[in-house]
């Protein structure tokens, strides 16, 4: 069979999505593979191959829709790469940096007692939203759940140790730290649409 039109791996996307692939970073792997099967079919009536390659693959694509949920709980995160060294991130610590420093404030240790709990207030809106996005999306990314897991370890370790040294220390690494945490929590916004654009681009290029 000739090379698959985009239409028609969009079809085999769509297929995939209603047999049960809601993380669109595990359907890619599979979409990939079927597309080869398809390609390698004989036949030049399309539906039909398709429906040949899903009987065929039956066992297959049941391994691996089930074992979604598997690779979803021994998911890792890079939380060097994809977190502190995501220039997002650098990004934020930096300009949240200079709004707590600009903050009219009399002194910064009256600011950081002030607002030295935003970097655990600012994530709740993010656990509803995150909540609705794993119920309803169709294209979540396993890659999204370990960063969270990932950030949330992070403010449990500054809730319970992060916010004595945020107050016990002076002005400039208090504001450091209370701004990079600030930042961390901000992540949990971010870092779902950041995983969306990279599987994206591999969708788009299996497009090509």
């Amino acid at each position: 069979m000739k090379k698959l039109t985009q239409e028609q791996i969009e079809q085999v996307n769509q297929k995939l999505i209603t047999y049960g692939f809601g993380f669109i970073d595990i359907r890619i792997e599979v979409l990939d593979h079927l597309i080869c099967l398809l390609e390698e079919k004989e036949g030049n009536d399309f539906e039909v191959n398709l429906s040949v390659v899903f009987t065929e693959q039956n066992n297959y694509l049941k391994t691996e829709k089930y074992s979604q949920w598997n690779k979803l709980t021994s998911q890792r995160v890079s939380v060097i790469q994809d977190v502190l060294l995501n220039p997002v991130f650098i990004a934020l610590w930096i300009i949240i940096f200079m709004i707590f420093y600009l903050l009219p404030f009399r002194n910064h240790q009256e600011l950081v007692a002030d607002l030295d709990v935003l970097p655990l207030a600012l994530p709740i809106l993010s656990y509803i939203g995150f909540g609705v996005y794993c119920f309803i999306s169709k294209n979540k990314v396993t890659s999204t759940f370990g960063a969270f897991f990932t950030i949330c370890f992070i403010l449990m370790f500054y809730l319970y140790f992060g916010i004595h040294w945020v107050r016990k220390f002076s002005e400039l690494p208090s504001l450091i730290l209370l701004s990079g945490f600030t930042a961390t929590s901000l992540m949990f916004y971010y870092l779902p649409v950041y995983y969306k654009i990279k599987n994206d681009k591999k969708y788009n290029a299996l497009l090509q």
